[in-house]
C-alpha cells in the first residue's frame, strides 16, 4: 500500500498549536480587525491640524485624504501604493491568517502563505510613518498647531497586533514538525565554508550598520516655508521630540523599527557567521534573523518620505539634507547585505552537506497530528 505524503495532507492547524497560542492568536486578529475598523472609518482622523498661516492644511488628515490628495496631483502608482498596503491590505491578512488557522489546507501552502504574509505586514505602516513626518515638519512652530488623534493609535496598534500573531502562528508552524535525529557534528563557522562570499557578506554587514548609524545622527531635511521656524530634523532629533512631547509610543516605534532592529538583524548576522554553533542553534538563530528582519522599516520609511514629497506643495516644502540620502542608502546596502548573506549562508551549509559534517535541511514541512509514515 502506497504511503500518503504528509505535506499533502490536509488539515486545521486550531488543533496542532497549544492552547495559549489557540487563544492569543485569535484574541489578537479580532482586536486588530476592531482596531483597523476604527481607524478606517471616514470620520476618523490620524491628525488634527490647526494652522493660522496655512489655512489649507487646516483640518483633519486621515488615510482618505492622503489618496485624494496623490489623485489629485495624478500620482496613480503612489495611489496604488497607499490604497494597497494601508487600505486594503491588513484586512485581507487578518482574513488570510484566519483562513490558515482554521481552514483545512496542505502544510507546503499554510507556510508559503504564512511567509508571504510575513514579509509583506510592515509595508502597513507606510502612511503611519506619513502622518509622523507631518507631525515633526508641524511641531515646534508658534502658528501652527497639531494634535494627535485616536484613529492613528488604533490603526498602530491594529497593524502591530497582526504581525504579532503572523510571527506566532508562523513560528508554531515550524515547531509542529520535529527535527529528525542527527549525528554528531563537528562544529565550524559558516565562515570557513563561505569564503570571499562570506567576507563580502561581513563588508556589507558593516557597511550597512555605519549608513544607518549617519541616517539617524545626520540632519535630513529643513523647513522651507515662509512664515515657519527653519527648523532641522534628523531622526534622533525627531525621536527625542517625540519622547519629550508625551508620544512615548510614536517615539519607541521609530527607534525599533527604524535603528534597533535593523541593526540588530545585521549583528545577528554576523554571529551566525562566524560562531561554531551546533545545527538547532544556528537554524534558531537564522530564524530570530528572519522574524526580527520582518520588524526592520527602513524602506517602509524611507518609501514614506518619497510620498510625502511627493505631495509637499500641499503641506510644508523641504529643503533636503544628506541624511535623508544615507538612508536611503542604507535601505540599499541593508538590503543586498541581507540578500547576500541569505546565498552565502545556504550555499554554505550546502556544502557542509555534501561533506556528510552536518545534517542540516532547510525549513521542514508540517505533519498532519496523528499520521504517521
Amino acid at each position: 500500500m502506497a504511503l500518503v505524503d504528509p505535506s499533502q495532507m490536509r488539515f486545521s492547524f486550531m488543533a496542532a498549536i497549544p492552547l495559549w497560542a489557540r487563544v492569543v492568536v485569535p484574541t489578537l486578529i479580532l482586536v486588530s480587525t476592531v482596531l483597523n475598523v476604527i481607524a478606517l472609518l471616514p470620520g476618523v482622523p490620524f491628525l488634527e491640524i490647526d494652522s493660522v498661516i496655512l489655512s489649507s492644511l487646516a483640518g483633519p488628515y486621515s488615510i482618505l485624504h492622503v489618496v485624494q490628495l496623490l489623485w489629485d496631483h495624478k500620482l496613480y502608482p503612489l495611489v496604488v501604493l497607499v490604497v494597497g498596503f494601508s487600505i486594503l491590505f491588513p484586512p485581507i491578512k487578518l482574513i488570510l491568517a484566519s483562513v490558515s488557522l482554521v481552514a483545512p489546507m496542505t502544510s507546503v501552502g499554510r507556510e508559503r502563505m504564512l511567509s508571504v504574509l510575513g514579509h509583506l505586514g510592515r509595508w502597513s505602516l507606510l502612511d503611519v510613518f506619513v502622518s509622523l513626518l507631518i507631525l515633526l515638519v508641524l511641531s515646534d512652530q508658534g502658528f501652527v498647531g497639531v494634535q494627535v488623534h485616536f484613529g492613528l493609535y488604533c490603526f498602530l496598534g491594529a497593524i502591530i497586533l497582526s504581525m504579532t500573531a503572523g510571527v506566532i502562528l508562523h513560528e508554531m508552524c515550524r515547531r509542529s514538525v520535529p527535527d529528525k535525529h542527527l549525528p554528531q557534528e563537528h562544529r565550524r563557522p559558516l565562515i570557513m565554508l563561505a569564503g570571499w562570499q562570506g567576507a563580502v557578506a561581513t563588508v556589507l554587514a558593516i557597511g550597512a550598520t555605519a549608513v544607518i548609524v549617519f541616517a539617524f545622527t545626520e540632519p535630513m531635511f529643513q523647513i522651507n516655508q515662509f512664515g515657519m521656524r527653519s527648523n532641522t530634523w534628523s531622526l534622533w532629533e525627531g525621536i527625542s521630540f517625540l519622547f519629550t512631547d508625551d508620544l512615548q509610543i510614536f517615539a519607541v516605534v521609530m527607534l525599533l523599527f527604524l535603528v534597533v532592529y535593523p541593526v540588530a538583524v545585521l549583528a545577528i548576522l554576523i554571529f551566525t557567521l562566524y560562531t561554531p554553533l551546533p545545527r538547532r542553534w544556528r537554524r534558531r538563530f537564522y530564524l530570530l534573523m528572519r522574524y526580527t528582519a520582518e520588524w526592520s522599516m527602513l524602506d517602509v520609511f524611507s518609501l514614506a518620505m518619497v510620498l510625502y514629497l511627493s505631495e509637499q506643495t500641499n503641506f510644508v516644502p523641504l529643503e533636503i539634507k544628506h541624511g535623508t540620502w544615507f538612508l536611503f542608502g542604507a535601505v540599499a546596502i541593508y538590503t543586498v547585505a541581507i540578500l547576500w548573506a541569505e546565498m552565502v549562508m545556504r550555499r554554505a551549509i550546502t556544502r557542509r552537506e555534501a561533506a556528510g559534517t552536518l545534517g542540516f535541511r532547510m525549513p521542514a514541512r508540517f505533519m498532519r497530528p496523528g499520521i504517521r509514515r
